[in-house]
């Protein structure tokens, strides 16, 4: 890997320093490691005399290899898109798509988590309130995107499908690979039915722009700024999804009545900026987006850890799964996932 350590067994190499110093046209480069989210990209801080500071080089694979070769990769559509609507995203610095790799500007480590563990370390409840004023700002500009289904966000959508598939992932990736729970042919039904009907509902608002992956570890603080990175997976979906994802994100140990605070604070201000229609949208489907997208992040807790050995994930599920039992969340039309399965993932946390 050309000197370069990683903590990850399945790491891709970055591309030869050589094929580096020719896109940035200096003569050497230094190449480190940068730890990611749990994304199969791979990110390498660059540095040279030659340049000012230093840039990140993000490593694709597969299908995203292909497209960035294509000259069709998501990530750069979308951050042209979302950088001509004044959202604070890294630029591209080069391309060198023979290897796969993507040049962009390095907008640091200070991510909204760390921030916010300081300012909660401090009881500075104000600051944390501000920082969230401006991610809201973010996801009311978002909401204010037209749809053009020319752009690759249009063209994947939170649909009812692949809500469904999500639910189903979180069943077999946590309930039965980590948990080692199999429900009986009874609750399965009720699993499959209420999956099914959740999907439905929540997908019937899936029309707008969403991020997909809004959280605390996906924006930075920059030049008193907050930036938006890993993108690239947006597509159309309900207007609660970005709000309930960053309100309720598992990384911040925020109080049960923090997190309402923000909801409603939020809320308030993509109303402001895109109307009361909106506010109704996200005040109608906030909870069951809510439950949904914790299952799915539980989901995918699991399927880190075990499938993919990026580090213990499953010391996130007990936030996440709080985050459901101090919301009023239980819902009639899917009582089994929005009751008894709460219960249930509770036990065998506690076992």
């Amino acid at each position: 890997m050309d000197n370069v350590n990683s903590s990850r067994s399945d790491a891709l190499p970055p591309p030869p320093p050589a094929a580096i110093c020719t896109a940035l046209g200096v003569g050497s480069i230094q190449i480190d490691w940068l730890a990611g989210d749990g994304s199969d990209r791979c990110y390498y801080r660059l540095r040279s005399p030659e340049i000012m500071g230093s840039h990140v080089l993000m490593q694709l694979s597969e299908a995203d290899a292909e497209d960035l070769r294509q000259d069709g990769y998501d990530w750069a559509k979308i951050a042209d898109l979302l950088g001509k609507r004044g959202i604070f995203i890294p630029k591209i610095i080069t391309k060198i798509p023979e290897h796969a790799a993507l040049i962009i500007e390095d907008y640091g480590n200070d991510m909204l988590e760390g921030l916010v563990l300081n300012y909660l370390a401090k009881d500075q409840h104000k600051e944390i309130i501000s920082l969230y004023k401006e991610s809201f700002e973010i996801i009311a500009t978002f909401l204010a995107i037209t749809p053009d289904y020319e752009q690759p966000w249009c063209q994947r959508s939170f649909d009812a499908e692949r809500f469904t598939w999500e639910l189903e992932f979180f069943r077999k990736k946590y309930l039965e690979q980590c948990a080692q729970i199999a429900l009986d042919p009874s609750q399965l039904t009720a699993f499959k039915n209420d999956s099914a009907a959740i999907s439905q509902t929540i997908a019937a608002n899936s029309k707008y722009f969403v991020h997909r992956d809004l959280h605390s570890r996906n924006l930075l603080h920059l030049k008193q700024r907050l930036a938006v990175i890993d993108f690239q997976d947006a597509r159309l979906g309900p207007a609660a999804y970005d709000l309930v994802s960053l309100c309720f994100d598992s990384y911040v140990p925020f109080t049960a009545g923090v997190r309402s605070e923000l909801l409603s604070i939020g809320t308030d201000i993509i109303a402001k900026a895109r109307g009361e229609g909106i506010r109704k949208d996200i005040e109608t489907l906030w909870k069951p987006t809510l439950l949904q997208r914790q299952l799915k992040a539980i989901g995918s807790f699991g399927y880190l850890t075990v499938d993919k050995g990026r580090g213990n994930y499953l010391k996130n599920v007990d936030p996440a799964l709080k985050t459901l039992e101090e919301q009023d969340l239980y819902d009639k039309r899917w009582p089994f996932i929005s009751g008894d399965l709460i219960k249930i993932l509770r036990e065998s946390q506690n076992n």
